[in-house]
């Protein structure tokens, strides 16, 4: 894109915006307008679709007779630009990042002349508009108060906004305080539900299944955690990038596309690096904590990266606007989402701003998501004050439920850099944390409450997909009912008194006992389909074992393994201890089976066809085991079919292939629906064998001629899929 020359305007000309006719040479028209006003060094405005909409150009009024009377020339506009643009006050130098406003986005030709008023007024200092859906949002510039003044007077301007810079809270290390002995409460309420254990975990991940009646931390070693661990949800975390690639085995869930803002676009970043010099790791740490494989609360959430350029309110509305968008394109994100970010953004906000990001994050609870953030670190350097004091903080409050986490230590103490007061919703221990930075695999120690809130964010993401959620989700009222909860005795308690903790319902009950769950992961590709295991599980499994149990009466074991050589081949194995077998019934076969069955992987966007890859559940000394044992094609890819068909003549010949069905039976449900379709004897024939297009097998056969459409049919029925059909001649 060209800007106006930087030369006052001559004597007698004015700014003109010179549209071109629409299906006309616009070449020859702009070696016209050069020649009628004697400038060489023209160039075009193109619009938002980087299409030709117009020239800026200085003229007099007998030039723009002349222009207006050429063919190939639609209109001719004057620029309306204040008369004293070139004049700045004494007191008016310095400048300030801006937001400006269109009066109608969708006008495109009243927001590209509004966007040449503004390159004629401010040359570099405006940069290019940002677009959603073909609507002009804003432009940003640095202007003077009294640029600001001028803008504003522009017709196609509706508002001018100052841009307010935001920061990551930094701590600097020193002494501790003195921290209160931690109180020892009555038991609190159990949730109905399997956990997993991570043995030796990170502190701040043991305190959070911390049960009240183990007031001290160092008495427990192990993190126990909901067995489904998030799975099926998703965390928007606003950042200006999360190592994702660097650390693919920290973050194993990541979603197929990632929001950033035009800022990040314009300057090429990406979302799965982390790039910050001045606190490097932040974004990558903050993120660990909230679903990392080792380091997080959520084990299976899905990561979104929101990815920021600049930490200033510019981008930061434009962020939330981006993930309103987008749930909005995925309506199945609604209540299985979490927003979080672990960045503060000034306080000295003006009311027009506070309102509207008030809106966006009203918005965003509208659609049963909340939003996750820090009460800020305490800083003497950047910010002193011990109490909340930064945005977007300060807008919480009894009727704007934003969820606001502090930081406390391993013994439940308020942390000494943690802000705190009325605006504090709970605490998660945000003090000497290990996460994996961007660029190593050793754990890095660190301070603050960028990595409190993530730990709230994670156990949200647990909590939102559990098979009945602990509160109400009723449509606009989840985030409040969410906020509620987290404050009550059900989602955390205070070690020291007034100071709220984060808990995940774990008792001591459960951290004594034996009852746990042991998850395998869809991303080793080794899996069943939910149906056929259920099948074999309760149809033939448990039956035999049960028969077989009945005629012994000490310790008895059962493993029997199905499906050889296909896709879905598994192992069902049962250990149960002595005496347990006379207690022992069929029933709980089926529970405990099915168990690992469904407590372990559910149906998303990476697993679409609802995969299983089964695990063990412990309970006392029993253990019950689904093992699947062949590697397949990627989870994420859900069911596959496909067919090409050649004519010769004679008859059409066939090469059918699918994934996730079809995967234990040799082809035989294919074969039965072809039969209908003329298949020709000694034709048919079938083979496992995996491809690099995500097929799991291969049929080959021979019709008679004609037969596609019927072929095609065929294949949509036995599959299961929509939308399928047959390729090729024939």
């Amino acid at each position: 894109m060209n800007r106006t020359p930087k030369r006052a305007t001559e004597k007698g000309k004015d700014l003109y915006t010179v549209f071109p006719k629409q299906g006309t040479d616009t070449a020859a028209t702009m070696e016209f307008i050069k020649s009628t006003v004697n400038n060489h060094d023209l160039h075009p405005w193109t619009d938002v679709h980087e299409q030709l909409m117009s020239w800026t150009v200085e003229a007099s009024p007998s030039e723009v007779t002349q222009l207006e009377g050429h063919d190939g020339i639609d209109r001719v506009a004057k620029l309306e630009i204040p008369k004293d643009h070139n004049r700045l006050r004494q007191d008016d130098s310095l400048e300030q990042k801006s937001t400006i406003y269109p009066v109608d986005g969708q006008n495109l030709d009243q927001c590209n002349a509004t966007g040449a008023s503004l390159r004629a007024l401010l040359n570099d200092k405006v940069n290019e508009p940002r677009i959603w859906n073909g609507t002009v949002k804003s432009w940003t510039a640095l202007l003077t108060n009294a640029q600001v003044e001028q803008v504003e007077a522009m017709d196609g301007v509706e508002v001018v906004r100052p841009v307010y810079k935001g920061r990551r809270c930094r701590v600097a290390r020193g002494l501790r305080k003195p921290s209160t002995s931690p109180k020892a409460p009555g038991p609190l309420e159990r949730r109905s539900i399997m956990y997993e254990t991570q043995q030796n975990a990170a502190p701040e991940l043991v305190a959070v299944s911390q049960p009240s009646t183990i007031p001290v931390l160092r008495d427990l070693k192990h993190y126990m955690y909901e067995s489904h661990a998030g799975g099926g949800s998703y965390v928007y975390h606003i950042e200006t990038g999360v190592a994702f690639e660097a650390q693919h085995q920290e973050f194993p869930n990541i979603a197929p596309q990632h929001l950033l803002t035009q800022k990040a676009i314009d300057n090429h970043e990406e979302p799965g690096e982390d790039d910050d010099e001045d606190d490097p790791s932040h974004g990558t740490c903050s993120a660990g904590k909230a679903l990392g494989t080792q380091f997080g609360a959520s084990r299976k959430a899905m990561l979104v990266v929101v990815r920021l350029y600049l930490i200033d309110t510019d981008e930061f509305k434009e962020a939330l606007d981006l993930i309103i968008h987008d749930l909005d394109e995925h309506p199945e994100r609604r209540k299985k989402s979490v927003v979080t970010m672990s960045l503060s953004i000034g306080h000295d906000w003006d009311e027009e701003t506070g309102d509207d990001v008030r809106e966006l994050l009203n918005q965003l609870f509208d659609r049963d998501v909340p939003f996750v953030c820090i009460s800020g670190n305490i800083d003497p350097v950047e910010n002193d004050s011990e109490e909340v004091n930064e945005y977007p903080a300060l807008l919480e409050g009894p009727d704007f439920p934003l969820i606001i986490v502090g930081s406390v230590n391993s013994e439940g103490a308020l942390s000494d850099f943690s802000q705190r007061g009325p605006h504090v919703t709970l605490h998660a221990v945000g003090e000497d944390i290990l996460c994996l930075p961007k660029d190593s695999q050793t754990p890095m120690r660190t301070d603050g409450t960028s990595y409190a809130g993530p730990l709230v964010a994670g156990e949200i993401a647990n909590l939102l997909t559990y098979e009945t959620v602990p509160f109400d989700t009723s449509d606009g009222s989840l985030v409040k009912n969410l906020k509620a909860y987290l404050q009550s005795d059900k989602g955390s308690w205070e070690r020291v008194p007034g100071i709220r903790v984060l808990w995940n319902g774990v008792t001591e009950e459960t951290h004594n006992s034996k009852e746990h769950a042991q998850c395998n992961t869809l991303q080793a590709d080794i899996y069943v389909e939910r149906d056929d295991v259920k099948g074999l599980i309760e149809n033939e499994f448990c039956p035999d074992a049960t028969v077989r149990r009945d005629l012994q009466q000490d310790s008895f074991s059962i493993s029997r393994t199905y499906n050889e050589g296909t896709p879905n081949k598994v192992t069902l194995s049962m250990d149960l201890e002595t005496g347990s077998s006379v207690k022992h019934n069929g029933d709980d076969c089926i529970k405990y089976l099915m168990m690992a069955v469904d407590g372990c992987d559910s149906s998303s966007e990476v697993n679409p066809a609802n995969y299983k890859a089964g695990g063990l559940i412990t309970i006392g000394g029993d253990r019950y085991r689904v093992s699947p044992g062949t590697l397949r094609s990627a989870a994420e890819k859900g069911k596959q079919a496909a067919c090409d068909s050649a004519y010769k003549v004679f008859f059409n010949e066939y090469w059918v292939w699918g994934h996730g069905w079809a995967s234990s039976d040799n082809g035989k449900s294919l074969q039965d629906e072809v039969k209908g379709c003329a298949l020709l004897p000694d034709t048919w024939s079938f083979e496992y064998g995996l491809g690099d297009d995500g097929r799991e097998w291969t049929a080959k056969f021979r019709t008679g001629v004609f037969q596609k459409s019927c072929v095609g049919n065929a294949l949509k029925t036995a599959a299961g899929i929509d939308g399928v059909g047959c390729h090729g001649s024939g």
